[in-house]
């Protein structure tokens, strides 16, 4: 396979937003696991962070609506509800794109806006909680020297 595949800009038909694709295209996104700033951006340690790739984005995304049973589901404070109650998250409205360890996703969350989604984290607390208004704060947070550039 060649390297020049189509990139793929949405997760399940949401729109990834440009931010996150430009990061994706240049590889950045990933390298921000290493960022020393995880911790005070996220609010917990991580223990093995990864920022996902398209295809991984894809394969958790899969897992997360397709493949958990709804008992399963509910461990992770997800529903099948578009929408749902503070703290749990309609695996219908959300993209995970990366992780802070075992069991502690990090999602672009669909439900307030369909083109600029707020990212949500299943921390070590019992709920999802917002840690960033939008993926473009987000990497900004973990990487400060974006906005010089």
């Amino acid at each position: 396979m060649n390297g020049d595949v189509e990139f793929c800009e949405s997760v399940f038909g949401m729109p990834l937003p440009a931010c996150l694709v430009e990061s994706l295209k240049d590889r950045s996104w990933m390298e921000l696991a290493n960022s020393p700033r995880i911790e005070a951006v996220f609010g917990q340690a991580p223990i093995r962070p990864g920022f996902h790739s398209i295809s991984g984005m894809t394969g958790m995304t899969k897992w997360w609506r397709e493949e958990l049973d709804e008992e399963t589901l509910q461990c992770y404070f997800g529903t099948s509800e578009e929408c749902a109650a503070p703290g749990y998250m309609s695996r219908m409205k959300t993209v995970i794109i990366g992780n802070l360890g075992p069991d502690l996703p990090f999602v672009l969350d669909y439900r307030e806006s369909s083109v600029d989604p707020s990212v949500a984290l299943l921390g070590e607390g019992d709920s999802w909680q917002k840690i960033s208004e939008n993926v473009c704060d987000l990497i900004l947070a973990l990487d400060p020297q974006r906005a010089d550039s």
